[in-house]
């Protein structure tokens, strides 16, 4: 048992970290147009939420509800917020 554990963690965990590494680019695009179009309306992001239609809605479910992407969804708001930082003090 504990073999193919091994096998099964070399494997599934490399293509884990490559997923969670090609989602940070995707979303941080994504958090970024959030907070974009947030300014843009000038709707806080409850009142947004409730206004986007079902499709997107569901979108957003599933780029930030997703458990295999809470890892790049944690970085990237991270990596937003601290350009954010960066730019506003400039």
């Amino acid at each position: 048992m504990g073999e193919v554990t091994t096998l099964l963690l070399s494997i599934l965990l490399p293509i884990w970290l490559l997923y969670t590494l090609i989602m940070i680019p995707l979303q941080y695009s994504y958090i970024s147009g959030m907070k974009e179009k947030e300014k843009k309306s000038g709707l806080t992001q409850s009142q947004l939420y409730e206004n986007m239609p079902a499709a997107e809605e569901q979108l957003h479910s599933h780029m930030q509800g997703n458990f295999f992407n809470w890892p790049a969804a944690l970085i990237s708001s991270f990596i937003y917020k601290h350009h954010q930082k960066k730019h506003s003090r400039s």
